[in-house]
């Protein structure tokens, strides 16, 4: 072994008389890499979620920049670390590994409602009778936001429809998910983001 490779890795070798067999565990960084990590994220983000209860109205409790930024990134971060890693690795990894299917399941449904939170914000930034000021801020934070967005969503997509990936079995090949047709009813944001991100631009300019 070379350098500090045994600090961070530790080594099992079952020698005998057959074939040998070794198994390399290796040191995971617990601070943002787990489960308890990104519920918490999403409980962060998702409070700036307010319901009214009895209509069901949904509005975002906070305007701040920083706050909506802060929703956005953990968007970004479930969407790209967690839902869409998930699913690349195929079908046949969510059988196997069947216990997390809830969790992830869990997480879809919290990255659903911060899709509403973005089109919330779109409404707010694309309402004329938000404070001018306000307003560009706001809109300067959801277009930083759409267009990573978008950025990332053509490099998974492109990775799932890559010639190696067409080469694997159905149920290893990488699912391109979460992904929806512009004319799905439960999604209030299409999934090119394209046109919205010209909108908020479109905006910008004029303001």
């Amino acid at each position: 072994m070379t350098d500090d490779l045994n600090r961070t890795h530790q080594h099992c070798v079952l020698a005998g008389d057959t074939a040998r067999f070794s198994s390399t565990h290796r040191v995971a960084q617990c601070s943002t890499g787990t489960l308890d990590y990104i519920q918490r994220r999403c409980a962060e983000a998702l409070h700036n979620l307010k319901v009214d209860p009895d209509t069901g109205t949904k509005s975002l409790h906070s305007l701040l920049p920083s706050t909506l930024e802060h929703c956005e990134e953990i968007h970004n971060e479930v969407e790209f670390e967690w839902l869409r890693q998930y699913w690349f690795q195929g079908r046949r990894y969510a059988r196997f590994c069947s216990w997390w299917s809830q969790p992830m399941e869990q997480l879809e449904r919290d990255w659903r409602q911060m899709e509403v939170m973005t089109h919330l914000l779109l409404g707010v930034v694309e309402d004329e009778s938000t404070a001018q000021e306000g307003r560009r801020e706001m809109a300067d934070t959801l277009l930083n936001a759409l267009t990573d967005r978008q950025q990332h969503r053509q490099t998974w997509r492109d990775r799932c429809q890559s010639s190696l990936a067409q080469t694997l079995p159905p149920e290893e090949a990488p699912v391109d998910r979460p992904y929806w047709d512009s004319d799905d009813p439960e999604m209030l944001l299409p999934f090119d983001l394209a046109d919205i991100i010209n909108r908020v631009e479109s905006l910008l300019w004029r303001m």
